[in-house]
């Protein structure tokens, strides 16, 4: 359901600003990502991408767009910042799908909304930050784009500079979504219904829990890693007794490879 892929990896996957020297204002660069992941939330059939995607890095005074995301949008001192956060779905082709066989395919979505971080812990390299994130979800279809809902995200996220070239983490994270949004990936309209496919309408609410351990690595001046395990516990979900429904857990596997190719001559402290 929520493969948190498409928005995030200009963020999550550029450069990494580690360097305690100077460093530019901006950076671009190309990069490869493989994904290994249900189908959707629920799902017990999965699927394996190889994308290409851009790696930027923004320093600005206001607003910074690097490893941690885009942030400093709206409102940022010490210890709050309102930003924005995204997330997305990608597209899922029913005929490949057995417990969605013959129905419409799963158009790709993104996620777009505003979200409130706290940072517990400040000047220490062990980061500790509260966010709690409220995003409404677009599909993109033949039709155009489409309103799909709305899911509340908070989250708990712990990092630990091991080096300035390195750092690893984890986070702990719950969904919490509306009849829509979960109906987008679980409904059964009575068109597709069968023997063996109820027609079913999802319902608002807990949309499972996620615990995630992650690294970001420089390893090479301009060379970027960035890997990600995260496991879904879905036990009690709101839509578990869907037709869709067919596993109470997701394990996610993220991998990343990025290079810089371009720099600003301009330093930024």
């Amino acid at each position: 359901m929520k493969n948190r892929v498409i928005f995030t990896l200009t963020g999550l996957l550029s450069a990494l600003p580690l360097q305690a020297e100077p460093k530019p204002l901006w950076e671009f660069g190309f990069g490869t990502v493989m994904l290994h992941r249900p189908d959707y939330l629920g799902a017990n059939e999965e699927s394996f991408y190889l994308l290409p995607f851009p790696s930027i890095v923004y320093r600005g005074d206001f607003l910074k767009a690097d490893d941690d995301g885009i942030h400093g949008l709206f409102f940022s001192n010490e210890r709050l910042e309102l930003d924005i956060s995204g997330g997305g779905s990608l597209p899922v082709n029913s005929e490949d799908n057995s417990a969605r066989e013959g129905m419409d395919d799963l158009d790709p979505a993104f996620e777009l909304g505003p979200s409130i971080t706290y940072k517990f812990t400040l000047d220490s390299p062990h980061r500790v930050t509260g966010e709690f994130k409220s995003r409404a979800l677009i599909s993109v279809g033949d039709s155009g784009m489409n309103y799909e809902g709305w899911v509340l995200n908070p989250e708990l996220r712990w990092e630990f500079r091991q080096t300035e070239a390195l750092r690893w983490g984890a986070s702990l994270e719950a969904l919490y979504g509306s009849d829509d949004y979960h109906g987008f990936f679980h409904n059964v309209t009575p068109e597709f219904a069968t023997p063996t496919r109820a027609v079913y309408e999802a319902e608002a609410g807990y949309g499972g829990t996620a615990l995630a351990g992650f690294v970001r690595w420089r390893f090479r001046k301009d060379w970027n890693l960035y890997t990600a395990l995260t496991y879904y516990n879905l036990d009690n979900v709101s839509f578990d007794d869907g037709p869709l429904f067919r596993q109470n857990y997701g394990i996610y596997l993220s991998f990343a490879l990025s290079r810089t190719l371009f720099k600003s001559q301009t330093l930024v402290p």
